[in-house]
């Protein structure tokens, strides 16, 4: 499965959630604060629109960045973007739940997301502008979006109070990726039992 097919997998599952929600379930809260599960549908529906743009911006200049996991890494530092602008990406999501209907952000899953998927595949392994944070292989930029996906359809399915039903290769995929993301020595021996200190987040 290609990291396009992945996250189309995902995005039907954030689909699907969309066109069957309840009033009370759209209103009800996250383990994210002050996120309802609307503000965090309107936060994840932001991602097929962006990659609808990236997949726009084909440059010639080679990679700032080889891989999702160095510019994650990069983004959660205590210095990166992810912490300096966490306040701000919260308020924006609640500002955009409140500005689009549940149909529109469901759409965002169910037509627009086909639609640039579709246009990231014609580019192959180009180099494009990410957003103007940095300089990426396209299929590094669908894997930050598969990691998105991921770890915010956990964050829905708790608030809806199930039990975690994530496509496997989202799963695989967004693993592989915070493993690569984590300080190798901290994290074989606390996955060995070497140590009773548990492992810092990589990404919040």
């Amino acid at each position: 499965m290609t990291a396009a097919d992945t996250l189309g997998e995902l995005w039907a599952v954030w689909a699907a959630y969309g066109s069957n929600l309840t009033e009370d379930q759209w209103r009800a809260p996250t383990r994210l604060e002050p996120w309802t599960v609307r503000a965090l549908f309107a936060h994840t529906a932001q991602w097929p629109h962006w990659l609808g743009h990236v997949a726009t911006q084909v440059c010639d200049s080679p990679p700032t960045h080889e891989s999702a996991a160095e510019l994650l890494r990069a983004f959660n530092a205590p210095d990166g973007v992810a912490n300096l602008n966490r306040a701000d990406v919260a308020a924006r999501a609640v500002d955009a739940a409140a500005q689009f209907t549940t149909e529109q952000m469901t759409a965002a899953f169910a037509e627009v997301g086909p639609r640039s998927l579709d246009a990231a595949r014609e580019l192959d392994d180009a180099v494009v502008n990410y957003l103007g944070t940095a300089r990426m292989r396209v299929g590094e930029v669908l894997g930050i979006g598969i990691v998105e996906a991921t770890v915010h359809l956990l964050d829905l399915q708790r608030a809806l109070g199930e039990s975690p039903s994530v496509p496997a290769a989202g799963l695989a995929h967004t693993s592989a990726v915070l493993t690569r993301m984590a300080d190798p020595v901290a994290f074989v021996e606390a996955l060995t039992g070497r140590t009773g200190n548990g492992l810092a987040p990589v990404l919040t």
